[in-house]
């Protein structure tokens, strides 16, 4: 443990992620980000995890600077990618004004898009 501060991002960046079978079960994916997330976007990746049809009943747990996705079936598809956006989307989120936040985000990121 460090005597400095540590400094929660708003918009922290992913440096790996696993998916093999881990210790913590078969139905996990862990990432590791580059920065301890801040409060809000945990937050907006839980809200954005319960709205996805492809991670449905999956949920997230937040320890330091790992991130695990607990529940992800990745049998039903392209689950990694579809983190990663989701996991960008709540970066994007943390800065997003109250009355955008609410219409831009109120679906999937794909389907925001659309």
């Amino acid at each position: 443990m460090s005597a400095y501060p540590q400094f929660r991002a708003a918009t922290p960046r992913v440096t790996r992620m696993e998916m093999a079978d881990l210790y913590v079960g078969d139905a996990t994916t862990a990432v590791q980000l580059d920065a301890v997330p801040c409060e809000t976007w945990i937050q907006n990746l839980r809200v954005l995890v319960s709205r996805s049809t492809e991670l449905d009943g999956a949920r997230v747990e937040v320890e330091g600077s790992w991130v695990h996705f607990i529940g992800v079936r990745k049998d039903v598809g392209p689950v990694a990618a579809h983190l990663l956006e989701l996991i960008a989307a709540a970066g994007e989120m943390a800065y997003a004004p109250a009355a955008v936040r609410s219409s831009t985000f109120s679906a999937t990121p794909a389907r925001a898009a659309q």
